[in-house]
């Protein structure tokens, strides 16, 4: 994923604060802020959120991490909404093949 789409840590508190809206997925929850700064050129930013309480393995929470943030390489192309965007991993992504979490994210994504 680009620099200029990730989520940084200060916009992620200021997103916190501003108590963001939230949609539901089998895998994932989705906090949904508005940009301040009006994100990039190309639409939001997006941050990728995994607990210990998801695996307390951090080769589990990596792999999460890193089969999300390639499935929303995919869908930024045709992203370019000017909102702040966290998943949060849900336990059952511990177990998810990509192409679930793919089918997720797409889910989460259209109902904004």
């Amino acid at each position: 994923m680009p620099r200029e789409n990730s989520l940084k840590r200060a916009d992620f508190l200021k997103m916190n604060a501003a108590r963001p809206r939230r949609e539901y997925g089998a895998f994932f929850s989705l906090s949904i802020g508005p940009s301040a700064g009006g994100g990039s050129a190309s639409g939001g930013k997006f941050a990728v959120v995994v607990s210990k309480k998801v695996s307390p393995k951090a080769v589990v929470r990596n792999l999460i991490k890193r089969r999300t943030r390639d499935a929303l390489r995919h869908k930024l192309k045709n992203f370019d909404k000017p909102l702040l965007l966290a998943f949060h991993a849900k336990p059952a992504a511990r177990d998810a093949a990509f192409d679930d979490i793919a089918r997720d994210i797409h889910a989460l994504l259209s109902r904004i």
